[in-house]
Protein backbone atom coordinates (compact mmCIF):
# COMPACT_ATOMS: atom_id res chain seq x y z
CA UNK A 1 0.00 0.00 0.00
CA UNK A 2 1.40 2.90 -0.95
CA UNK A 3 1.40 6.37 1.59
CA UNK A 4 -1.94 7.93 1.39
CA UNK A 5 -2.43 11.15 3.23
CA UNK A 6 -6.22 12.18 3.54
CA UNK A 7 -7.47 15.57 5.15
CA UNK A 8 -10.59 16.59 6.55
CA UNK A 9 -13.05 18.27 9.46
CA UNK A 10 -14.17 15.35 11.12
CA UNK A 11 -13.87 14.48 14.47
CA UNK A 12 -13.01 10.52 15.12
CA UNK A 13 -10.94 10.11 18.24
CA UNK A 14 -8.78 6.90 17.08
CA UNK A 15 -6.97 5.55 13.51
CA UNK A 16 -8.91 2.55 14.18
CA UNK A 17 -12.13 4.58 13.46
CA UNK A 18 -10.19 6.02 10.19
CA UNK A 19 -9.28 2.73 8.29
CA UNK A 20 -12.73 2.18 7.82
CA UNK A 21 -13.79 3.33 4.23
CA UNK A 22 -17.37 3.98 6.29
CA UNK A 23 -16.26 5.71 8.93
CA UNK A 24 -13.78 7.74 6.72
CA UNK A 25 -16.62 8.86 4.73
CA UNK A 26 -18.82 9.92 7.55
CA UNK A 27 -15.89 12.10 9.11
CA UNK A 28 -15.68 13.75 5.21
CA UNK A 29 -12.11 12.21 5.11
CA UNK A 30 -13.02 10.80 1.82
CA UNK A 31 -12.51 13.63 -1.06
CA UNK A 32 -10.53 13.34 -4.61
CA UNK A 33 -9.39 16.86 -3.77
CA UNK A 34 -7.72 15.81 -0.23
CA UNK A 35 -6.21 12.37 -0.60
CA UNK A 36 -3.24 12.51 -1.71
CA UNK A 37 -1.02 9.44 -2.83
CA UNK A 38 2.17 8.90 -3.11
CA UNK A 39 3.44 7.24 -6.35
CA UNK A 40 6.94 6.18 -6.98
CA UNK A 41 8.72 7.95 -10.04
CA UNK A 42 11.38 6.27 -11.83
CA UNK A 43 14.86 6.06 -9.73
CA UNK A 44 14.11 9.51 -8.13
CA UNK A 45 11.90 8.38 -4.86
CA UNK A 46 8.77 8.89 -3.98
CA UNK A 47 6.51 11.24 -3.90
CA UNK A 48 3.56 13.39 -3.45
CA UNK A 49 3.35 16.74 -5.47
CA UNK A 50 4.07 19.78 -3.39
CA UNK A 51 1.09 21.77 -3.95
CA UNK A 52 -2.02 23.62 -1.61
CA UNK A 53 -5.06 21.71 -0.70
CA UNK A 54 -8.46 23.51 -0.02
CA UNK A 55 -10.35 21.63 2.87
CA UNK A 56 -13.77 22.60 3.10
CA UNK A 57 -15.44 22.30 6.77
CA UNK A 58 -18.12 21.13 7.74
CA UNK A 59 -19.71 23.39 9.95
CA UNK A 60 -19.67 26.42 7.39
CA UNK A 61 -16.68 28.14 8.48
CA UNK A 62 -14.19 29.07 5.84
CA UNK A 63 -12.54 26.45 4.05
CA UNK A 64 -8.55 25.62 5.55
CA UNK A 65 -5.77 25.18 3.81
CA UNK A 66 -2.95 22.71 3.71
CA UNK A 67 0.80 23.39 2.11
CA UNK A 68 2.27 19.77 1.14
CA UNK A 69 6.19 19.65 0.60
CA UNK A 70 8.31 17.30 -0.58
CA UNK A 71 12.11 16.82 0.00
CA UNK A 72 13.77 14.54 -2.19
CA UNK A 73 17.10 14.29 -0.82
CA UNK A 74 15.30 12.87 2.87
CA UNK A 75 12.25 11.42 1.38
CA UNK A 76 10.22 13.27 3.30
CA UNK A 77 6.64 14.88 3.56
CA UNK A 78 5.94 18.33 5.02
CA UNK A 79 1.89 18.93 6.07
CA UNK A 80 1.75 22.00 7.17
CA UNK A 81 -2.26 23.92 7.57
CA UNK A 82 -1.50 27.16 6.56
CA UNK A 83 -4.67 28.77 7.55
CA UNK A 84 -5.95 29.01 11.42
CA UNK A 85 -5.47 25.71 14.21
CA UNK A 86 -8.97 24.11 14.14
CA UNK A 87 -9.52 25.08 10.29
CA UNK A 88 -8.74 21.47 9.54
CA UNK A 89 -8.83 19.07 11.83
CA UNK A 90 -7.72 16.27 11.19
CA UNK A 91 -4.72 14.37 8.83
CA UNK A 92 -4.48 10.45 8.50
CA UNK A 93 -1.68 8.91 7.18
CA UNK A 94 -1.79 5.32 6.33
CA UNK A 95 1.40 3.15 4.74
CA UNK A 96 2.21 -0.69 4.79
CA UNK A 97 6.06 0.42 4.98
CA UNK A 98 8.00 3.14 6.55
CA UNK A 99 7.67 6.78 5.87
CA UNK A 100 9.39 10.36 6.93
CA UNK A 101 6.16 12.28 7.83
CA UNK A 102 5.94 15.70 9.25
CA UNK A 103 2.20 17.68 10.11
CA UNK A 104 1.96 20.82 11.85
CA UNK A 105 -1.27 22.77 13.31
CA UNK A 106 -3.77 20.10 12.79
CA UNK A 107 -6.14 19.05 15.59
CA UNK A 108 -5.62 15.67 15.33
CA UNK A 109 -3.35 13.31 13.58
CA UNK A 110 -3.51 9.54 13.26
CA UNK A 111 -0.59 7.79 11.43
CA UNK A 112 -0.49 3.95 11.14
CA UNK A 113 3.00 2.75 8.92
CA UNK A 114 4.48 -0.72 9.00
CA UNK A 115 7.28 -2.48 7.64
CA UNK A 116 10.49 -2.98 8.99
CA UNK A 117 12.26 0.53 7.97
CA UNK A 118 13.07 3.39 9.79
CA UNK A 119 10.28 5.63 9.80
CA UNK A 120 10.37 9.48 11.11
CA UNK A 121 7.21 11.15 12.45
CA UNK A 122 7.03 14.48 13.65
CA UNK A 123 3.58 16.16 14.92
CA UNK A 124 3.17 19.98 15.90
CA UNK A 125 0.76 21.53 17.91
CA UNK A 126 -1.85 18.81 17.76
CA UNK A 127 -4.57 18.34 20.40
CA UNK A 128 -4.69 14.43 20.30
CA UNK A 129 -2.71 12.01 18.12
CA UNK A 130 -3.09 7.98 17.12
CA UNK A 131 0.59 7.24 15.81
CA UNK A 132 1.79 3.41 15.14
CA UNK A 133 5.22 2.85 13.12
CA UNK A 134 6.47 -0.82 12.09
CA UNK A 135 9.44 -2.79 13.26
CA UNK A 136 12.65 -0.43 12.51
CA UNK A 137 14.75 2.21 14.77
CA UNK A 138 11.68 4.74 14.61
CA UNK A 139 11.66 8.61 16.22
CA UNK A 140 8.37 9.93 16.92
CA UNK A 141 8.53 13.35 18.29
CA UNK A 142 5.50 15.19 18.97
CA UNK A 143 4.27 18.39 20.63
CA UNK A 144 1.10 19.26 22.51
CA UNK A 145 -1.40 22.60 22.14
CA UNK A 146 -4.91 22.71 23.30
CA UNK A 147 -7.37 25.17 22.71
CA UNK A 148 -9.77 23.49 25.95
CA UNK A 149 -10.20 20.73 27.67
CA UNK A 150 -13.14 20.13 25.42
CA UNK A 151 -13.29 16.86 23.87
CA UNK A 152 -10.39 14.47 23.65
CA UNK A 153 -7.12 15.47 24.62
CA UNK A 154 -5.31 12.26 24.21
CA UNK A 155 -1.79 10.34 22.64
CA UNK A 156 -1.56 6.88 21.66
CA UNK A 157 1.83 5.79 20.53
CA UNK A 158 2.57 2.18 19.59
CA UNK A 159 6.23 2.35 17.95
CA UNK A 160 6.54 -2.22 17.25
CA UNK A 161 9.94 -3.42 17.29
CA UNK A 162 13.19 -1.80 16.78
CA UNK A 163 15.61 1.10 18.92
CA UNK A 164 12.96 3.89 19.30
CA UNK A 165 13.02 6.87 19.98
CA UNK A 166 9.51 8.67 21.39
CA UNK A 167 9.70 12.44 22.38
CA UNK A 168 7.13 14.84 23.69
CA UNK A 169 7.21 18.95 23.79
CA UNK A 170 5.72 21.79 24.38
CA UNK A 171 3.23 23.59 21.60
CA UNK A 172 3.55 27.20 20.42
CA UNK A 173 0.84 29.10 21.73
CA UNK A 174 -1.92 29.16 19.46
CA UNK A 175 -2.41 32.80 19.22
CA UNK A 176 1.58 33.05 18.47
CA UNK A 177 2.38 34.76 14.99
CA UNK A 178 3.65 31.40 14.19
CA UNK A 179 0.21 29.22 14.64
CA UNK A 180 -1.69 32.55 13.77
CA UNK A 181 -5.12 32.16 15.74
CA UNK A 182 -8.06 29.74 16.42
CA UNK A 183 -10.91 29.33 14.04
CA UNK A 184 -14.32 28.93 15.13
CA UNK A 185 -13.59 27.09 18.99
CA UNK A 186 -12.91 28.72 22.24
CA UNK A 187 -9.43 29.04 23.42
CA UNK A 188 -8.54 29.54 27.04
CA UNK A 189 -5.86 31.57 28.67
CA UNK A 190 -6.52 33.99 26.80
CA UNK A 191 -6.15 32.51 23.73
CA UNK A 192 -2.87 31.20 24.20
CA UNK A 193 -4.40 27.41 25.12
CA UNK A 194 -2.57 25.10 26.94
CA UNK A 195 1.22 23.87 25.63
CA UNK A 196 2.17 21.75 28.44
CA UNK A 197 0.39 18.72 28.19
CA UNK A 198 -1.78 19.30 31.59
CA UNK A 199 -5.09 18.56 30.04
CA UNK A 200 -3.29 15.09 28.13
CA UNK A 201 -3.47 11.32 28.66
CA UNK A 202 -0.69 9.61 27.42
CA UNK A 203 -0.02 6.16 26.75
CA UNK A 204 3.11 4.84 25.18
CA UNK A 205 4.05 1.15 23.88
CA UNK A 206 7.65 0.93 22.52
CA UNK A 207 7.85 -2.40 21.85
CA UNK A 208 10.95 -4.80 21.60
CA UNK A 209 14.25 -2.67 21.76
CA UNK A 210 16.47 -0.33 23.16
CA UNK A 211 14.02 2.66 23.55
CA UNK A 212 14.14 6.03 24.79
CA UNK A 213 10.48 7.91 25.69
CA UNK A 214 11.47 11.18 26.65
CA UNK A 215 8.21 12.85 28.04
CA UNK A 216 10.76 15.77 30.66
CA UNK A 217 9.00 19.21 29.07
CA UNK A 218 5.63 18.77 29.43
CA UNK A 219 3.66 18.23 32.40
CA UNK A 220 1.01 15.33 31.88
CA UNK A 221 -2.00 15.08 33.43
CA UNK A 222 -1.24 11.48 33.30
CA UNK A 223 0.76 9.12 31.30
CA UNK A 224 1.23 5.29 30.95
CA UNK A 225 4.21 4.13 29.39
CA UNK A 226 5.43 0.53 28.43
CA UNK A 227 8.98 0.03 27.78
CA UNK A 228 8.83 -3.11 26.55
CA UNK A 229 11.49 -5.75 26.42
CA UNK A 230 15.08 -4.36 25.98
CA UNK A 231 17.27 -1.66 27.92
CA UNK A 232 14.99 1.78 27.43
CA UNK A 233 15.82 4.58 29.15
CA UNK A 234 12.17 5.85 30.52
CA UNK A 235 12.31 9.78 31.24
CA UNK A 236 9.35 11.20 33.11
CA UNK A 237 7.11 14.12 32.99
CA UNK A 238 6.26 16.87 35.21
CA UNK A 239 2.54 15.73 35.51
CA UNK A 240 1.54 11.99 36.86
CA UNK A 241 3.38 8.96 35.21
CA UNK A 242 3.20 5.26 35.12
CA UNK A 243 5.71 2.47 34.09
CA UNK A 244 4.65 -0.16 33.10
CA UNK A 245 6.92 -3.25 33.19
CA UNK A 246 5.58 -7.02 32.27
CA UNK A 247 7.27 -10.23 32.65
CA UNK A 248 10.06 -10.31 30.14
CA UNK A 249 10.79 -6.43 29.97
CA UNK A 250 13.29 -6.42 32.42
CA UNK A 251 17.00 -6.81 32.48
CA UNK A 252 19.36 -9.42 34.46
CA UNK A 253 22.12 -7.45 35.05
CA UNK A 254 22.43 -3.42 36.39
CA UNK A 255 23.60 -3.04 32.79
CA UNK A 256 21.29 -4.69 31.07
CA UNK A 257 18.20 -3.03 33.20
CA UNK A 258 15.74 -0.23 32.27
CA UNK A 259 16.38 3.40 33.61
CA UNK A 260 14.09 5.89 35.01
CA UNK A 261 14.73 9.03 35.02
CA UNK A 262 12.90 12.10 36.85
CA UNK A 263 10.92 10.05 38.83
CA UNK A 264 8.58 11.69 41.38
CA UNK A 265 7.69 9.50 44.79
CA UNK A 266 4.79 10.23 45.62
CA UNK A 267 3.10 11.27 42.11
CA UNK A 268 4.17 8.52 39.60
CA UNK A 269 4.21 4.93 39.76
CA UNK A 270 6.38 1.67 38.92
CA UNK A 271 3.21 -1.02 37.87
CA UNK A 272 4.78 -4.26 38.13
CA UNK A 273 2.23 -6.62 36.68
CA UNK A 274 1.60 -10.08 38.64
CA UNK A 275 3.63 -9.49 41.38
CA UNK A 276 3.65 -8.12 45.05
CA UNK A 277 5.58 -5.55 46.66
CA UNK A 278 6.91 -7.81 48.59
CA UNK A 279 8.88 -9.96 45.66
CA UNK A 280 11.24 -6.73 45.47
CA UNK A 281 14.06 -5.41 47.16
CA UNK A 282 15.39 -1.80 47.07
CA UNK A 283 18.44 -0.62 47.56
CA UNK A 284 20.09 3.12 47.76
CA UNK A 285 23.47 2.77 45.32
CA UNK A 286 24.70 6.30 45.44
CA UNK A 287 21.92 8.02 45.31
CA UNK A 288 19.99 5.85 42.73
CA UNK A 289 17.24 3.32 43.65
CA UNK A 290 18.25 -0.55 42.22
CA UNK A 291 14.93 -2.76 42.32
CA UNK A 292 15.82 -5.93 41.94
CA UNK A 293 13.26 -9.69 41.86
CA UNK A 294 13.75 -11.55 45.25
CA UNK A 295 10.20 -13.55 45.29
CA UNK A 296 9.83 -17.26 43.95
CA UNK A 297 8.95 -17.29 40.43
CA UNK A 298 11.96 -18.49 38.20
CA UNK A 299 10.90 -16.32 35.30
CA UNK A 300 11.36 -13.46 37.11
CA UNK A 301 14.63 -14.58 38.90
CA UNK A 302 17.14 -11.44 38.85
CA UNK A 303 15.46 -8.78 37.02
CA UNK A 304 16.71 -5.09 37.95
CA UNK A 305 15.43 -1.71 37.11
CA UNK A 306 17.30 1.34 38.39
CA UNK A 307 15.44 4.66 39.04
CA UNK A 308 17.99 6.87 39.06
CA UNK A 309 18.68 10.39 41.41
CA UNK A 310 15.74 8.88 44.46
CA UNK A 311 16.04 6.79 47.22
CA UNK A 312 12.77 4.53 46.73
CA UNK A 313 13.80 2.26 50.12
CA UNK A 314 11.90 3.81 52.44
CA UNK A 315 8.67 3.71 50.75
CA UNK A 316 6.57 1.21 49.01
CA UNK A 317 4.44 4.11 47.69
CA UNK A 318 6.05 4.00 44.19
CA UNK A 319 4.78 0.42 43.66
CA UNK A 320 1.91 -0.54 42.17
CA UNK A 321 0.78 -4.33 40.53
Amino acid sequence: MALTVTFGNGGAATVADLQNVADQAAYDLLDSTTTQTKSTIGTTGSQISSTSVAVESTTGQAAGTVDIQYDLSSNSFDFDVATKWNSVKNALAVSDTSENLSFKDFVQVDVSLGGTGNSTVEIYNVKRTNVTTGDGNDTVTISMSSNDKAWVNAFSINTGKGNDTITLLKGEALNSSDVGGVQSASVVNGGAGVTDGSFTSVTINAGAGNDTIDLSAVNLKSSTVTGGAGTDTLIASGGTDTFVFNSGDFGKTVGSADHIEGFALGTDKIKLTGTAYSDWKVTNVDGDSLITYVGSDSAHAKDKIVVDGVDLSSSSAWFTA
